[in-house]
């Protein structure tokens, strides 16, 4: 079962710029794997997996620091939409992957949600945030990026 949630919110000028930046380097991104899946097909006649972008990204991350800015989970995402942008072409549900211009990539998504509990190497019970959290006081607690006022 999946569970979305989604949320209007209001950020600060500065968290603003921080997630247009965030979604404009995930676009690179997709842009970035759709060239290097069509030079791979084309090269090798077979596909690049998900997976292996996932791979190649890490070593990206070496070379590339400003991809260190977003979260891990916006970034795969990527590489996800792209998978199932060739599953519904192959399906012939839409027309072949086009590069993502500025206007056509304006969301990104935070895959992790909430608290979990786990369990200590001293056996206490401890809790830990993930991606994105609820604060008590109703507002949006996003890793890298702070509170944000939600409605």
């Amino acid at each position: 079962m999946k569970l979305n949630y989604r949320f209007e919110i209001y950020p600060t000028e500065e968290q603003q710029h921080t997630l247009e930046r965030w979604i404009s380097i995930c676009r690179q991104q997709y842009n970035s794997a759709l060239l290097d899946k069509q030079r791979y097909y084309k090269q090798n006649k077979k596909d690049l997996t998900r997976y292996e972008l996932q791979n190649q990204q890490k070593l990206d991350k070496k070379i590339y620091h400003f991809l260190k800015e977003v979260p891990s989970q916006p970034l795969q995402e990527a590489f996800a939409r792209l998978e199932k942008t060739y599953k519904k072409f192959f399906k012939k549900d839409t027309g072949y992957p086009k590069i993502k211009s500025f206007k056509e990539y304006r969301s990104i998504t935070l895959t992790q949600f909430g608290m979990f509990k786990y369990k200590k190497k001293d056996g206490s019970l401890g809790t830990s945030r993930r991606m994105c959290s609820l604060t008590k006081g109703g507002k949006l607690l996003i890793s890298k990026l702070g509170v944000i006022d939600i409605k």
